[in-house]
């Protein structure tokens, strides 16, 4: 029983099936011909049970207007409760729904993940919609153009889409013609003058939900606890009323703290969990804490050393390994790591073990770039001819190769992709090394789920 309380809900669920089904029906044309040649007209069609203020608009406000023909009529013939389809009333569905960041100043969705929620579908109920579908014609000809272009359309069934929300488990659904009825006439006709309907019957089994709930997650993942340094808090001119106040206090330390302090190894296309002494730990005691993994979870790392930047992260794609329950399947999305400060390298190598032309490099050519992984002379490598060191970056010009990046002069970060593995390394602290690849400690890394 509904009760004064009890909130007002309308979807208009039945109307975008009717919606839908009318548009099956619209557009069609028929062939008129005419002094000027063939005319082709568009059979209009409309909702049957129209209002009486739009019918007498229709007509002019006269009562002796003709209708116009041809037309097509829809209506509802019954709706009736399909036992046959009818599932666990109580069952509710619960997905993890992740949202895009929404940037309010530009207008557009950004490419990181915003706002998680939570949404529970509950079991719809089943009904069985019969459409009638009534063919106005006033000769012969008309009739059978509209009707050869309809029947070939159901074979027995077409499908359908009453919406486009992809968490409505129930908006795809059928349509099948089941009765054709030729005239409304009897035959012989006479001279009667009535116009001609043939009606055609469609089953349509549709759903009708009640409303989900959705709930936005508001989990705590991180909390950051900053220490400052000092003695007395009044000689510093403490203000309650200032809420960062102790933002222009030089910090000393941050804890980061999140659940259960793991770490993350990245390893290639792998994602291990790590505890405190570096120990694998399987994913499932954390995931378990917030949800599930999905098609949509993201892994987010942090490459910068603040552990409050969230623009300058790497995100990839996770799945479960059911071969080791403490690794993911990790892919990243290239579109988020740093962009290469230098050109790509078509190889790390050893120059001492190889170089070009021996059978194991190509011949040299123009534009070839080798990051090399040991020193090399003039005189001791002469296939080479140049003087390179470890870490090194040579280019073939043409006629000789050269130092395009001297690792022992620069210091600045820098980033170059190995096209021979795809992968892009970073020169940092006087090496080269994995741009993403390694260990994130707590507060670097972000699983999403």
């Amino acid at each position: 029983m509904a009760k004064k309380n009890m909130d007002y809900w309308y979807d208009g669920q039945v109307k975008r099936y009717l919606q839908q089904l009318i548009r099956i029906f619209s557009h069609f044309q028929v062939a008129e011909n005419t002094s000027n040649g063939v005319n082709y007209n568009t059979v209009p069609c409309r909702y049957a049970d129209q209002s009486r203020m739009v019918a007498q608009i229709l007509r002019n406000n006269s009562e002796n207007a003709i209708s116009s023909a041809p037309f097509i009529a829809c209506s509802i013939q019954s709706l009736q409760v399909a036992r046959d389809r009818i599932h666990d009333p109580n069952f509710v569905s619960t997905s993890q729904v992740a949202e895009r960041e929404f940037n309010t100043a530009t207008g557009q969705y950004e490419p990181t993940q915003g706002n998680l929620y939570t949404v529970q579908r509950y079991m719809p109920v089943p009904y069985n919609l019969t459409l009638q579908v009534d063919i106005w014609t006033t000769n012969t000809d008309t009739k059978l153009q509209i009707m050869e272009q309809l029947m070939i359309l159901f074979n027995p069934t077409i499908q359908l889409q009453s919406n486009d929300n992809p968490l409505d488990w129930s908006n795809v659904f059928e349509v099948e013609l089941t009765d054709v009825a030729w005239s409304s006439r009897s035959v012989p006709q006479g001279v009667d003058e009535t116009i001609d309907i043939a009606t055609m019957s469609f089953a349509v089994p549709i759903w009708i939900n009640p409303p989900a709930k959705v709930k936005k997650q508001a989990i705590i993942q991180q909390i950051i606890t900053d220490i400052h340094e000092t003695n007395n808090i009044e000689d510093l001119g403490f203000d309650t009323d200032l809420a960062d106040f102790f933002k222009q206090v030089p910090d000393t330390a941050e804890i980061v703290t999140t659940p259960g302090d793991y770490k993350l190894q990245i390893d290639g296309a792998s994602a291990v969990l790590l505890d405190s002494a570096y120990n694998g730990v399987v994913w499932a005691d954390l995931i378990e804490m917030q949800g599930e993994i999905t098609a949509t979870s993201k892994l987010k790392l942090n490459l910068t050393n603040d552990s409050d930047n969230d623009l300058d992260a790497v995100i990839g794609s996770v799945a479960l390994n059911t071969l080791d329950p403490t690794k993911l399947i990790f892919n990243i999305d290239p579109e988020t790591l740093p962009a290469d400060t230098l050109s790509n390298v078509d190889k790390i190598l050893d120059p001492r073990a190889s170089y070009p032309g021996d059978g194991n490099l190509i011949a040299e050519a123009t534009g070839q770039r080798y990051l090399i992984t040991e020193d090399i002379t003039k005189t001791g490598y002469p296939n080479w001819d140049i003087d390179a060191s470890e870490n090194d970056i040579i280019e073939y010009d043409g006629t000789k190769w050269l130092v395009v990046f001297d690792a022992s002069t620069i210091d600045a970060l820098h980033y170059t992709t190995n096209t021979y593995t795809s992968k892009q390394y970073k020169w940092y602290n006087s090496s080269w090394v994995s741009s993403h690849e390694g260990v994130y400690n707590t507060g670097f890394w972000r699983l999403l789920l």
